[in-house]
């Protein structure tokens, strides 16, 4: 895997009302972390987070996603086994 050194922008297929998103990777002071930043095409403010707090945040939605549907398979007599391969091919890229 390439390593982070130097930032990395790129132009999403989303658009927020009539403008494109841009992300941007960025390496912070040390190589132990690095920034995500979120913009707005041709707009100059940018929103930036860690990498790790943004990683967090996915695994806690994630596993608010997954207990939800444990609950709604337990409720209509699916076993995991059988709701988690539905599951995970909705959750997946």
């Amino acid at each position: 895997m390439t390593k982070l050194t130097k930032p990395l922008e790129r132009e999403t297929g989303k658009t927020y009302g009539s403008r494109a998103v841009i992300v941007t990777l960025a390496p912070s002071g040390s190589q132990n972390e690095a920034l995500i930043g979120f913009r707005l095409k041709g707009k100059r403010t940018q929103y930036v987070c860690a990498v790790s707090d943004v990683y967090r945040m996915a695994a806690l939605w994630h596993g608010q996603k997954e207990a939800s549907a444990k609950r709604v398979a337990r409720k209509n007599g699916l076993s995991w086994k059988v709701a988690k391969k539905q599951f995970t091919a909705a959750n997946s890229i």
